[in-house]
């Protein structure tokens, strides 16, 4: 059950992209078949006690990688996939010419507290245990958030002049992102670099690489959880330091799936690897992986949905509003 939180999280981040344009029947299609052929198979190989991208637990893994809590199985996959989705339904009517900014900067800082808070659960509770793997990976968590928050509407204040509610939020989302795939192996100072870089990647493309292509990803998904879970990953094999993550889980080495750095499984592979700052190449490998099936899967699924119900709803539909348009019901009453 705790990992169909994740899965059912997921796919939920790829709606941010295609927002106010996609059928409903569509998107429901498009989910499920997603699920199937992209995330259950990604999860199974960086999570699977025999997954060809375990490198925690399988010594005979063809990529011996790490992510704690999803970076490439939940931030990649939605976030890349989101851009492909995206493409290929075509920007909104209006993008571009009218105003789109947030209507509620309100319901915007709610969200993102309550998005923060409930993120302790995937981070710490990745640790499968209320131990000190997993106070690491709250105070990592914390930390990475807290800065990028910071950074980010700095990076606002130099560049445009006004700092910003949501770009605090953005860079808090931005953290939490990238953070994930590393909290329970980097130390206190890998959190804060973690953080500066979330801070400033991540807005970049959402600030200057957004404008510069043109796409329309209504919510940055593709530049907060696809670059974010890429720097991620990345950052993971740079930072990871194997003394974390080994202090007290080799009295654990038998509970869940564990990450386990002391395992007898990969103490002379991943733990080496670690220590001779190696192992961001393992992370890199991951990383092209992830985006070959992440981009295969969805431009399939697309593919197959756009020809059984459709993908775009009508100019009309999409004029009026899909929430009137198909569930009958005024999301914003008297907008």
């Amino acid at each position: 059950m705790y990992q169909l939180m994740f899965a059912i999280i997921t796919p939920a981040l790829i709606v941010g992209a295609i927002a106010e344009r996609m059928k409903f029947s569509a998107i429901c299609l498009f989910m499920i078949g997603w699920m199937f052929l992209v995330y259950f198979p990604q999860g199974h190989m960086v999570w699977g006690i025999d997954g060809r991208m375990n490198g925690v637990w399988n010594a005979k893994a063809s990529i011996h990688a790490i992510d704690f809590a999803g970076g490439t199985v939940v931030h990649m996959t939605s976030g890349w996939s989101a851009l492909v989705l995206c493409l290929i339904l075509g920007k909104r009517l209006g993008f571009g010419k009218e105003n789109m900014a947030p209507h509620s900067m309100v319901l915007c800082m709610i969200g993102t507290g309550m998005l923060w808070v409930g993120w302790y659960g995937f981070n710490a509770g990745s640790a499968v245990a209320a131990d000190v793997v997993a106070a690491n990976a709250f105070t990592t968590t914390t930390l990475a958030t807290a800065v990028a928050s910071f950074v980010w509407p700095m990076a606002e204040w130099l560049v445009k002049g006004k700092p910003s509610i949501l770009g605090f939020c953005s860079g808090a989302v931005a953290g939490l992102v990238v953070i994930t795939p590393a909290c329970g192996f980097v130390n206190a100072t890998g959190a804060v670099i973690i953080g500066i870089a979330a801070g400033l990647i991540p807005w970049f493309f959402c600030y200057k690489v957004k404008a510069w292509f043109g796409y329309d990803d209504a919510l940055d998904t593709f530049g907060v959880h696809a670059i974010g879970g890429t720097i991620g990953a990345f950052l993971t094999g740079v930072l990871a330091d194997a003394k974390v993550n080994s202090n007290t889980a080799s009295n654990l080495a038998d509970v869940g799936n564990k990450m386990d750095l002391a395992n007898p499984a990969t103490q002379n592979g991943l733990a080496q690897a670690i220590a001779n700052g190696t192992q961001w190449i393992a992370q890199v490998k991951a990383i092209g992986l992830t985006l070959v099936i992440a981009i295969l899967g969805t431009i399939i699924v697309a593919s197959i949905v756009k020809a059984v119900v459709g993908l775009r709803a009508d100019e009309e539909v999409e004029t009026v509003g899909l929430d009137l348009a198909e569930h009958g019901e005024e999301g914003y009453h008297g907008a």
